[in-house]
């Protein structure tokens, strides 16, 4: 033990002063290299005690020799061998000098989200046919609320000057009838449109009868297109 005592401290103290020189560096109870390691950060060393004065934590002592006040690191080590059990005497240490950086694993980056298209205004609607209202009367039926719904969808923050509601019917009874009737219609659809949001400076409900029809009223499927109520909005 005195003669390990009295090799230790000159060895060391010349591997700690010369082994900057060169990358490997061996004594009696040691053998210490340099290693080159990819994305390494600070100098890594490797050394092994198997030498012939090799006595217990050789390496050990070698690495805190080699650090001095900085923490030895240990990225790997071997550890002695007794009988098939380990000793926890390494023979072999590959190790840093510093405290070890715990890197936190990089985020992927977020997925681009693809750009968020806004929906044109609807300008136009038209409700036709028998469905959109009770028969004779300006009351809307579902089908002509689920239209109306759609559109208010579709115009949803959108601001125009002036809302055109203009109902027609077909050219069955008297004109009198039906201008009031599709007056009301026509104001049964602005109401709707107002109280759903629509927003505008001006809602303008208007009566045609059985004015402009688009099909002939000689049939009963041109009677049913001519029943109908246009809405347009405008910006201006």
């Amino acid at each position: 033990m005195n003669l390990m005592k009295f090799l230790r401290a000159p060895l060391l103290g010349a591997l700690v002063t010369g082994f900057a020189a060169c990358t490997t560096q061996s004594g009696p109870t040691y053998t210490l290299k340099a290693l080159n390691m990819p994305n390494q950060q600070a100098p890594i060393y490797r050394v092994s005690c198997d030498g012939l004065f090799e006595s217990s934590k050789s390496c050990v002592r070698v690495a805190e020799e080699i650090c001095k006040a900085q923490p030895v690191s240990l990225l790997e080590f071997v550890d002695g061998v007794s009988d098939a059990a380990p000793k926890s005497d390494p023979r072999e240490l590959t190790f840093f000098c510093g405290q070890r950086t715990v890197q936190k694993p990089a985020q992927p980056a977020p997925a681009p989200q693809p750009p968020v298209s806004q929906a044109a205004p609807q300008r136009q609607l038209m409700l036709q046919g028998n469905a959109n209202f009770v028969t004779d009367s300006a009351q809307l039926n579902p089908t002509a609320t689920a239209s109306l719904d759609r559109f208010l969808s579709a115009n949803q923050g959108a601001r125009f000057h002036r809302v055109a509601v203009t109902g027609y019917t077909d050219s069955t009874g008297p004109e009198a009838h039906n201008r009031t009737l599709s007056q009301a219609r026509a104001i049964s659809v602005a109401d709707y449109l107002r109280e759903g949001g629509l927003q505008a400076e001006q809602f303008l409900a208007q009566a045609k009868g059985s004015d402009d029809p688009v099909a002939s009223n000689a049939t009963a499927e041109g009677r049913m297109s001519n029943r109908r109520v246009e809405v347009q909005v405008f910006a201006e």
